[in-house]
């Protein structure tokens, strides 16, 4: 369902849809960036043994939902360049939670 041409020029003109795509474009990021996350966790968590049961249930609920979300979330990116600047947005946070988790080490703590 598409919303009307005149509720998308009246947002257009007051900076709404400008700050809704910003605010997506950077949820988009941190769900892109948790699901990397969860998913060296739950590599771990296999390899050792301990994705079971319940947990193991709801992770698979989680990857059914995710993979639907990305894939509804990529339909709205439109232009090579919007996609571009996504991944360029990805690489620059990987880029920093790795420096991080460098620092975090040099510190004990483990990242």
């Amino acid at each position: 369902m598409k919303p009307r041409k005149q509720l998308i020029d009246a947002a257009t003109a007051d900076g709404s849809i400008d700050r809704m795509n910003s605010l997506l474009s950077a949820a988009h990021i941190l769900n892109c960036e948790a699901n990397s996350l969860v998913e060296k966790a739950v590599d771990l968590m296999s390899a050792k043994g301990l994705l079971l049961g319940n947990l193991k249930r709801l992770h698979n609920n989680f990857v059914k939902s995710a993979d639907l979300y990305f894939l509804e979330f990529s339909s709205l990116v439109e232009t090579e360049k919007s996609k571009m600047d996504m991944f360029r947005d990805m690489d620059d946070i990987s880029e920093r939670q790795d420096g991080h988790q460098s620092s975090d080490r040099v510190r004990g703590q483990s990242g």
